[in-house]
């Protein structure tokens, strides 16, 4: 550090300074410039600026003098006063490296790569195989793309000076960012034994570590950090991180709840937070840290794309909708969030919007799977299948083997009777061990049903499937929903209603266990939805709401949707409601087929209260993508 001036020091260099900046005539340019050299030692770079300004005025074509000035701007973040400098002092002196190094730098400074390029080139011309001009120059093809070029330049650089820091670094990134990860591992581990401490290296040779999937190597490389500086926030972010892969998710949240601790307004931690808590089933506390995030930048499109996804499987999808509109915003170009976006307007009954957001997907990039998928969903249409089948090929060329995917192809295959290219594509959804798919049982059961009532439509999207049943649905009588959550299809079915909808749930998820999902699954923790004035809800479990509500309520049913997943939950509706079950009663089954436990399911509920009670009915609609099928009571 410089020795700070005594006061009467300080005040003889003012003056000095003042007099040469003002009437630089008045004192030698050597002078003047020993005296800018001597302020810049002090760190008065203002003042030592000032004289460099009025020396290279008054001596334009004196190289020192633009030479210097030119750096002093640069370090001050003057950029471009400082290339013009550069530029002047290249013109006095073209055969020297020294200022086409230094202007290549401020270039790069302002992102005129190619500019820094060229000058970088021309410095080497003049002073060959220079490793320090090798190294920026390598570092000018990174950020050009040129990986290539840029690894070929480092290892040149390092050939000449193996003990170069900054050249092992930038071979190492060239190297991460080209997927050559074992090289780059390599290199950071060579820039580590030249400088043990930093941890900026430890950091990134635990990322590289990590992107090959030597956990154990990055767990060492992570304490290291934690042993160099045990309040670093991004060691523990990074441990938490490698603990996720090793599926160790208690450690893995504890470090992730430490590092967010030691850096509580760094958004980016607690976004890592959030995924962590995501991925632990914690949606709703990852929801809060990434509201959190979001309120101290607001601007990260990548916080507002995982809170996006966050909501939507929490089942509050009007917000979802909102999150990743503003995801968009911030990356115009990320074709995922386009598509989630797409998936989200489906799922809100908006297809238009649904259609134009994933094909803005497909075409930032025309290979992006999910999007051309989901794209079928919304050009779906069973009296024109073409559009439907040909997205569906296009996902299967960007994802070969998906069976679902597979499953959807053949299934369309089939209803528009190309019947030879529907086996193919058959033969190519796999089977379990016992030569089952649960996907072609379905549709099996639901084809039989087709081939016997050329009436049934098949639907891409779960609303215009309840949007069809309320049609159909023309009895007088009530509108009931079972399973309400957030409110998605509530909203829908009372938005094609004058009159009242009740809906039933007891917000707290899942009464028992089904399929993989625990007691407990899709709750609310109790929060009520927004619903329009027309709906009213009915808080509890079913077999507490239903009775005393057929008691306030009279009349037959006229639609009611059963969202209720399971068989005993739906066994118990039928059940309650069996007299109020008449001949032109419409019910919506929203889990009837299509999921690997169907025929346990709502079907078997149903199947077996029609046998109890009698009842006789026509399918009205199918929708294979969403799980649904529409019935009406006919006797």
């Amino acid at each position: 550090m410089a020795k700070p001036l005594s006061r009467q020091e300080r005040r003889r260099q003012e003056k000095r300074a003042r007099k040469a900046a003002k009437n630089p005539e008045r004192v030698s340019v050597a002078e003047a410039l020993g005296l800018a050299e001597q302020l810049y030692e002090k760190g008065e770079l203002v003042q030592a600026a000032d004289i460099c300004k009025s020396v290279a005025k008054s001596a334009p074509k004196h190289f020192d003098a633009q030479q210097f000035h030119g750096i002093l701007s640069a370090e001050m973040g003057r950029f471009e006063t400082a290339i013009a400098a550069f530029e002047t002092a290249a013109k006095i002196k073209p055969e020297d490296p020294s200022i086409h190094f230094n202007l290549a730098n401020a270039l790069d400074e302002t992102g005129r790569w190619e500019d820094a390029e060229d000058e970088y080139g021309q410095a080497l011309e003049l002073k060959p195989r220079d490793p320090d001009t090798l190294v920026n120059l390598g570092i000018v093809k990174r950020k050009l793309g040129r990986l290539n070029d840029a690894i070929e330049t480092f290892e040149t650089a390092i050939s000449l000076d193996d003990n170069s820091l900054l050249s092992q670094s930038n071979l190492g990134h060239a190297y991460l960012e080209n997927s050559a990860n074992e090289k780059a591992i390599s290199c950071f581990r060579t820039a580590i034994a030249l400088a043990p401490a930093n941890l900026e290296l430890h950091h990134t040779l635990t990322t590289a570590l990590i992107s090959v999937g030597d956990f154990g190597a990055a767990e060492t490389a992570c304490q290291k950090m934690i042993d160099l500086d045990p309040n670093n926030a991004k060691a523990h972010s990074q441990l938490g991180k490698v603990f996720q892969n090793l599926e160790r998710s208690e450690e893995s949240l504890e470090m992730f709840e430490r590092a967010v601790a030691l850096a509580p307004e760094d958004p980016e931690l607690l976004i890592e937070l959030g995924v962590a808590l995501r991925a632990d089933g914690q949606i709703s506390k990852a929801i809060i840290k990434y509201e959190h995030a979001l309120s101290l930048d607001a601007d990260i499109g990548h916080a507002h794309y995982v809170l996006g996804n966050a909501l939507s499987e929490y089942g509050k999808i009007a917000e979802a909708e909102q999150s990743y509109r503003k995801a968009v915003a911030r990356l115009p170009e990320d074709p995922s969030t386009h598509n989630n976006l797409g998936i989200t307007l489906i799922e809100l009954g908006r297809k238009k919007e649904a259609e134009i957001a994933l094909r803005t997907a497909i075409k930032f990039d025309p290979q992006h799977a999910s999007s051309l998928f989901n794209l079928h969903a919304v050009v779906y249409q069973d009296d024109d299948l073409d559009p439907a089948i040909q997205a569906l090929e296009a996902a299967l060329e960007a994802k070969p083997g998906d069976a679902k995917w597979q499953f959807f192809h053949a299934m369309c295959l089939e209803q528009k009777g190309d019947d030879e290219a529907a086996i193919a594509s058959f033969d190519k959804v796999p089977l379990d061990e016992n030569g089952y798919n649960h996907w072609l049982d379905s549709w099996d059961y639901a084809l039989r049903q087709i081939q016997q009532n050329s009436s049934i439509r098949v639907f891409g999207t779960g609303p215009e499937t309840y949007a069809h049943a309320q049609e159909a649905a023309e009895l007088d009588g009530l509108i009931l929903e079972f399973g309400v959550r957030f409110g998605t299809s509530i909203r829908q079915i009372a938005a094609k209603t004058d009159g009242a909808v009740h809906g039933f749930d007891s917000f707290q998820g899942l009464p028992e266990a089904w399929q993989n999902n625990p007691v407990g699954e899709y709750t609310t923790y109790g929060e009520l939805p927004e619903v329009p004035d027309n709906v009213k809800l009915h808080v509890g479990l079913f077999e507490e709401t239903i009775p005393p509500f057929m008691n306030e309520n009279a009349g037959p049913i006229r639609f009611m949707n059963v969202d209720c997943d399971i068989y005993s939950s739906t066994k118990t509706i039928l059940d309650l409601l069996q007299e109020r079950i008449v001949p032109g009663t419409t019910i919506a089954f929203d889990e009837y087929f299509c999921n690997p436990s169907w025929r346990f399911d709502e079907f078997k509920a149903f199947q077996e209260a029609v046998e109890h009670y009698g009842w006789t009915y026509d399918y009205l609609s199918f929708c294979p993508f969403a799980r649904q099928a529409v019935v009406k009571i006919s006797g």
